[in-house]
């Protein structure tokens, strides 16, 4: 297939993780008429480096992200995380200066820039999270960043100081008309923010659950580097920060700046780490298939013995998991989910019944598959007098371990 960066045809398959539906296609009924599924396989750009979903595995954005199930204020440490980065955007932006954060769900980073007194606007494609911000007196034009959008913008409040899309770039549809939007919206010495999952952690850690449907590419500094280059912005600035378990923060301009050390340190682990090389993922792959083994023969062996087993946490990760390894119902009682908007759905695939957290008083059960791994220590605080009751948890990435 072509490389959706490059465009080269000098591309490899190196690991499928069979057919799976949506993610976040969350089910109204155990037994659904239809369900909706596709290949789940990845491709590596032995040219510029970018990992990239197979052209058969590939499903149309407007399918994926009309309604949104996924409320990103839901957890704690990400609103954490963006009160941080408010923070410095603040210490870092003139008086005056316009903030547009690009896929900005129910307002997560929107909110703590107002509290600051910093001029933000969101851009959110899912009329509900949109509808969420608005509702907030937090202002989001609902869509999917374009042309029509960049110009009211700038017609109404003028050019961008700065920009920012966290967990957006390995979702777009089109990467190449997304930059050349930014940089119309981008003031000449603005400074644009990309955080993004980083695929060198996911290689060194087996942390597959980030691969789904709705991320299309997969980056690491060489290539979302590579990708920039061609639309003639620079990266100044790169920090590792530990959202979904392993991502990187990068500084992008338009104008020429210093590049900090930063961007030489990151770009000399991964020659280390030989992430050029097709040989580097295809040992991945093959050493996935003997995590995905493990969990499945752990989880097996607790049904065998009739433990009562239930999940804590439907993030979209958590689907990856739980249909890459094979679990339903049969083995998976129900899942527990903080979320109202996920309440009384089922999951896509497995069909697993979600319930609020009341359920577990109701039906205490033997272990808790914490599904949402990445927050476990504050799942396993807020669940410690179950604990002192004798259940155990189940942590399945990026060990697996009992707990």
């Amino acid at each position: 297939m072509k490389c959706r960066s490059c465009g080269s045809i000098n591309t490899s398959d190196f690991l499928s993780l069979g057919t799976q539906p949506p993610a976040n296609s969350f089910l109204n009924s155990k037994e659904p008429d239809h369900e909706l599924c596709y290949p789940l396989d990845l491709v590596f750009c032995r040219n510029c480096t970018l990992v990239q979903l197979s052209e058969d595995s590939y499903v149309q954005r407007d399918l994926l992200f009309q309604y949104y199930t996924y409320a990103s204020s839901i957890a704690g440490g990400l609103r954490t995380h963006f009160e941080k980065l408010a923070k410095d955007i603040s210490n870092n932006i003139s008086k005056g200066g316009l903030v547009v954060d690009i896929g900005s769900n129910d307002g997560i980073l929107l909110k703590p820039l107002r509290d600051l007194g910093i001029k933000a606007i969101g851009v959110e494609p899912a009329v509900n999270m949109a509808k969420i911000a608005n509702e907030q007196g937090l202002e989001t034009i609902h869509g999917f960043l374009n042309e029509s959008i960049v110009k009211r913008i700038i017609s109404k409040y003028g050019f961008a100081n700065v920009i920012t899309a966290a967990n957006v770039f390995a979702h777009l549809e089109d990467v190449h008309g997304f930059i050349e939007n930014v940089k119309a919206l981008l003031n000449e010495h603005g400074i644009f923010i990309i955080e993004v999952q980083y695929f060198a952690d996911m290689l060194k850690e087996m942390t597959f659950d980030n691969i789904y449907h709705e991320h299309v590419l997969y980056y690491c500094l060489k290539s979302i580097s590579s990708l920039l280059d061609r639309h003639g912005m620079v990266i100044f600035k790169v920090e590792h920060i530990s959202t979904h378990g392993g991502s990187i923060r990068v500084y992008v301009s338009k104008d020429k700046r210093v590049v900090e050390d930063s961007v030489y340190e990151i770009r000399k682990l991964e020659e280390n780490m030989l992430l050029d090389n097709i040989e580097t993922y295809q040992s991945f792959a093959n050493q996935l298939m003997v995590r995905i083994a493990e969990i499945r023969s752990f989880i097996l062996d607790l049904k065998e013995k009739r433990k009562y087993v239930v999940g804590y946490g439907a993030p979209a990760k958590s689907s990856t998991i739980i249909n890459s390894i094979g679990l339903d119902n049969s083995m998976i009682q129900y899942i527990v989910e903080d979320s109202p908007l996920k309440q009384g759905l089922f999951t896509p695939g497995s069909h697993i019944p979600i319930v609020d957290p009341s359920m577990l008083d109701k039906n205490l059960p033997d272990f808790i598959i914490i599904f949402a791994w990445n927050y476990s220590i504050d799942i396993m605080k807020k669940l410690e007098k179950y604990k002192a009751k004798g259940v155990r948890f189940i942590i399945p990435m990026p060990k697996l371990k009992l707990i």
